[in-house]
């Protein structure tokens, strides 16, 4: 399998595009990351001043700023982290396991996961659909608690 090597800041980039896609992260979040590289390195990437000048509110601007830094598709690092968010979110109550579900089938719909965890999550949901009990959900995100996304990355 090719290898690829990732820009300093495109893991981050591409979680923050994805995660501002789902609803799992405010555009003030991709400001304070942007903002904390522009400070400690000598020469940041272009893009990141054209994403602390887009409104915070504004998420379709910030997706399309974080654009010239972003790996597509989605590395399977960066699909684990939001499945590692939504999974704590779900534990903490941050987020409804209604909200929960519904995000996964964005996932399912609007990315493009790896064959593995879309045909794991795909047998997932069906799994749920015929049985109605909320623990499988919970029993499959909970492979991916421990995945994040360094910000040194």
């Amino acid at each position: 399998m090719e290898q690829r090597v990732l820009a300093p800041h495109s893991l981050l980039a591409t979680y923050y595009r994805t995660a501002l896609l789902l609803g799992l992260a405010r555009g003030d979040d991709v400001h304070r990351w942007a903002e904390r590289v522009i400070e400690v390195e000598h020469d940041p990437p272009k893009a990141l001043f054209e994403i602390v000048s887009v409104a915070a509110d504004d998420l379709t601007g910030l997706r399309h700023a974080l654009w010239p830094l972003v790996v597509e598709p989605d590395p399977p690092a960066v699909i684990e982290a939001i499945l590692g968010v939504l999974y704590a979110d779900l534990l903490g109550e941050r987020r409804t396991f209604e909200d929960t579900l519904a995000i996964l089938r964005q996932m399912r719909g609007l990315l493009r996961l790896p064959p593995e965890t879309y045909a794991q999550l795909n047998a997932t949901l069906v799994t749920y659909a015929t049985s109605q009990q909320q623990h499988v959900i919970a029993g499959w995100l909970d492979r991916f608690a421990q995945s994040r996304i360094e910000e040194s990355q």
